[in-house]
């Protein structure tokens, strides 16, 4: 095989927002190419995502943070990750410098392991069959992985809508785990903690997908601890004089938690009900009692099914 490095570097490039299942397995065929050769495997991703840089009116928003793609990526089997940054000249690259000043100069790949669909260089225009071209003239290899699912069921984007919808249950059959978001944890108008549900409000970080306005059973992350929760979002009806949607996180059985000013995470295990306006406190009192128990009952089965 042709080889422009001492140890071979079999390289893969994407966006892998999600780091879903199909992106697994191509990370796997490509650990297992790199067995095979002596070498290594390199995921290559962008930040910011090109859609949200070129399209910003449609992009609907992140999966991943870039640092917690960065640790998926190599979970999977990425030896090393290189973060191309998406600006206006990489966007001007045509197919054959794209080619040439990043996957060979830059990557130094020996061999190029990419999904069917795979697109590169300006407005998109190279494809599997041109790069394939191209690693006869430059001297690298070409093999074409066939996502799972490709017909959509494995995508990015069937997640990211899954989310918007509020099923989060569906997301995390997608991804293989739950959609996470990761905020600072700011002061509310502590209304909560006025009726025996103290929460965490979320000022959210980097344009993540945020699920529908409901209510969410979930796990709360600090730096060293893991807390069921319940979790709520959106504007809160039963209240005048909400504005903008939050996300709050009820920490379930602790009270005395003081997470102001930490960055957290949240993770989604499952729906729990549509966000509603009831007629009185008392009333959500008990809805929200309810939620509690339903929330502990859906991470319960989460955490059998591990």
């Amino acid at each position: 095989m042709a080889s422009n490095s001492a140890i071979p570097v079999v390289l893969t490039i994407g966006v892998f927002d999600g780091v879903h299942a199909g992106h697994r397995a191509l990370l796997a065929h490509a650990s297992d190419r790199a067995r095979m050769l002596g070498g290594t495997v390199t995921a290559a991703t962008f930040e910011p995502h090109p859609t949200s840089f070129l399209r910003p009116e449609v992009f609907l928003g992140l999966l991943t943070l870039v640092e917690r793609r960065k640790q998926l990526l190599l979970d999977a089997g990425a030896d090393s990750v290189d973060v191309l940054h998406f600006d206006a000249a990489l966007s001007q690259m045509t197919p054959a410098d794209f080619v040439q000043r990043i996957v060979v100069e830059q990557l130094k790949a020996s061999l190029v392991i990419v999904g069917t669909n795979f697109r590169f260089g300006h407005s998109a225009e190279g494809d599997v069959t041109l790069l394939k071209f191209l690693g006869l003239k430059y001297g690298f290899d070409v093999e074409v992985f066939a996502l799972v699912g490709d017909d959509g069921s494995w995508s990015s984007t069937r997640v990211r809508q899954a989310i918007l919808d509020g099923d989060v249950e569906i997301a995390r059959g997608l991804l293989g785990r739950p959609h996470r978001l990761t905020g600072t944890v700011v002061h509310g108008d502590h209304r909560g903690r006025e009726l025996g549900f103290p929460t965490a409000n979320l000022d959210m970080h980097g344009g993540l997908v945020v699920p529908a306005d409901g209510v969410y059973s979930g796990v709360l992350h600090t730096a060293t601890e893991s807390h069921p929760a319940a979790i709520s979002i959106g504007t809160n009806p039963t209240f005048d004089g909400v504005v903008g949607r939050r996300v709050e996180a009820h920490v379930i059985g602790r009270l005395d938690l003081d997470l102001y000013d930490h960055v957290v995470d949240v993770d989604f295990v499952g729906s729990i009900r549509g966000m509603l306006a009831f007629t009185s406190v008392e009333e959500l009192i008990v809805a929200m009692h309810r939620d509690v128990e339903v929330a502990l009952k859906q991470i319960d089965e989460f955490n059998s099914a591990k």
